[in-house]
C-alpha cells in the first residue's frame, strides 16, 4: 500500500510541477506542454478520472449464501456503494516521428503501469510500437476506456485475456483496410515472482478490418481477429489459468461466472466483429470464442514435463464463446467518430452541440462458459456529454446466470432446483477525460 501511494504521489508531483513551468499551453484533445525545447519536441498529458456508484438488487438473495464452505458460510450480501473505478495519468512524448508513453493507472483497487511504449511511425498511415499493452485481438479489448459508454463487455472480459502484454506490434492502414499483429512475451507480473521462475509465455495476435462504407456521415466497419498463446508460469508454475467475467459494476467485482483450467498447454482466441455508424445511429457487435488446451490432473506431471507451445497438441481442449450487440441512438448532437488509427469508434463526435449531446444506449450480451456458468445480460442506458471532456451516465443491468455461475464455489444455494442468480444492477458514472 506505501509503495503505491508513493508511485501515485511520484506522478501527480512531476505532473504538477510540469504544469508550473510549462509555457506556452496548447488546447487540444490532450493539454500540450512545451518546455523550452525544440518545437519539434513536445510533451503532453493524458488522464481520465472515473467515479462510479452502483445498487445491487439480486433476486431471491435470502436463498444464498457466500463462503469458501458451506459450513462456514454467511449470507450473501450485495451493497450499494460509491468508488474510483479508475484513476488514469499518462504523459506523452513526440519528436519528429517518435513517441514515447508513460502511464500509470488506478482501477481495480490497485495501481499498474498501463499503456506503456515507444512508437515509430515509418508513414503518416502505419507504425511499429514496442511496449506494454493489449494484443490486437478485439475491437471492445482495444477500445480505449475514455471512450467506453457503458461498461466493457462481459463476454470480452472473460474470453479475452484483460491484461497487457510486452512485445512489439505493426499496425498499417490505407483507404478502406486496416491491419495490426505482433508478437508478445508475457506482462509485468514477473516483477512479483521469485527470481528463479518458470515462463512468462509468448504468443501471436493479429487483427484486420476492412470499411466497405467509409464517408464523413457513415462507417461500415467488418473485422478478424485471432491469437494463440503459451500459458503465463511466473507465479503459478503449472500454467493454471483462471477465465473470470467482470461484474456488472466496480463497486462489487465478484466473478460469478469463472473457471479454472490446470496444467495449460497452450490457448487461442478467434473473434467476429462488426460495426456501423452514422450521424444519428450507431451499432457494434462481436463474437467470441476461446479454446483453452490442456492436461487434465489425472494426467498431471511435473510442471517442467508438460510440453506447452503454440504448435502442441494438447491432451485435452475446453472451448468457450460468447457475443454482443451494443446499439445506440443520439437524440441530441451527432454520433461517436471513427479512429482510423486503432479501428474503433470514440464515444463522442467531433463536435459537441452547445448544451451537450444526449445518447440511448442499450446492450445484449450472452456468455457460456461451461462449467463456469452460462450469463444472458441485457443494459440500457443514457449519457450525457456536455463537453467533449466530461460524460455523466446512468444504466441498469440485468444478469441472468445459471446455478454453475457460483464464482468459483463461493456462492452456495440453499434452495433445491435453484436456477442461478439474477442481479439487477443500477449504475451511476461520471467520467472526466483530458
Amino acid at each position: 500500500m506505501v509503495k503505491r501511494l508513493r508511485l501515485t504521489s511520484i506522478v501527480a508531483l512531476t505532473s504538477l510541477t510540469l504544469l508550473s513551468i510549462a509555457s506556452p499551453l496548447r488546447a487540444q484533445t490532450r493539454l500540450g506542454l512545451h518546455l523550452g525545447q525544440s518545437e519539434e519536441l513536445s510533451l503532453a498529458l493524458d488522464g481520465r478520472l472515473t467515479f462510479e456508484s452502483a445498487l445491487f438488487l439480486p433476486e431471491n438473495k435470502s436463498n444464498y449464501l457466500w463462503g469458501k464452505n458451506v459450513a462456514d458460510a454467511e449470507s450473501f450480501r450485495m451493497s450499494p456503494g460509491v468508488t474510483i473505478s479508475q484513476a488514469r495519468l499518462a504523459l506523452v512524448t513526440k519528436y519528429q516521428s517518435w513517441t514515447g508513453r508513460i502511464d500509470v493507472n488506478f482501477a481495480g483497487q490497485k495501481v499498474r503501469l498501463s499503456d506503456t511504449y515507444i512508437r515509430y511511425a515509418y508513414s503518416e498511415r502505419g507504425d511499429i510500437t514496442l511496449g506494454h499493452l493489449y494484443d490486437p485481438i478485439s475491437i471492445g479489448l482495444n477500445t480505449s476506456s475514455r471512450h467506453v459508454s457503458l461498461i466493457m463487455p462481459t463476454v470480452v472480459t472473460f474470453l479475452t485475456p484483460v491484461e497487457r502484454h510486452i512485445g512489439i506490434t505493426l499496425t498499417q492502414w490505407g483507404g478502406r483496410y486496416w491491419f495490426s499483429g505482433g508478437i508478445y512475451a508475457g506482462g509485468i507480473v514477473g516483477t512479483a515472482a521469485e527470481v528463479n521462475r518458470y515462463s512468462e509465455g509468448y504468443g501471436v495476435a493479429t487483427r484486420a478490418a476492412w470499411l466497405p462504407i467509409c464517408s464523413e456521415g457513415d462507417v461500415l466497419h467488418l473485422g478478424v481477429s485471432a491469437s494463440t498463446r503459451t500459458p503465463e508460469r511466473r507465479v503459478d508454475p503449472t500454467g493454471g489459468m483462471l477465465l473470470a467475467a467482470h461484474g456488472s459494476s466496480a463497486v462489487d467485482e465478484r466473478n460469478f461466472v469463472q473457471t479454472k483450467l490446470p496444467n495449460v498447454q497452450r490457448y487461442e482466441i478467434f473473434g467476429a466483429e462488426a460495426a456501423y455508424r452514422n450521424t444519428k445511429f450507431y451499432a457494434q457487435g462481436e463474437f467470441l470464442l476461446t479454446n483453452v488446451g490442456y492436461t487434465p490432473e489425472s494426467h498431471a506431471r511435473r510442471p517442467e514435463d508438460i510440453e506447452r507451445g503454440l504448435f502442441v497438441s494438447p491432451e485435452a481442449y475446453e472451448s468457450f464463446f460468447g457475443g454482443y450487440l451494443t446499439a445506440s441512438y443520439m437524440l441530441r448532437g451527432e454520433q461517436r467518430a471513427y479512429n482510423r488509427r486503432s479501428a474503433t469508434f470514440r464515444n463522442t463526435a467531433d463536435e459537441i452541440l452547445p448544451g451537450g449531446n444526449l445518447e440511448l444506449i442499450a446492450r445484449l450480451g450472452y456468455l457460456d462458459a461451461d462449467q463456469g456458468g452460462r450469463l444472458a445480460e441485457g443494459i440500457a442506458g443514457i449519457n450525457w456529454y456536455p463537453n467533449p471532456y466530461i460524460v455523466l451516465g446512468a444504466s441498469y443491468t440485468y444478469g441472468n446466470m445459471d446455478a454453475r455461475a457460483n464464482a468459483g464455489g463461493y456462492l452456495h444455494s440453499k434452495a433445491l432446483g435453484e436456477e442461478g442468480l439474477r442481479l439487477h444492477t443500477l449504475r451511476l458514472r461520471a467520467q472526466f477525460v483530458f
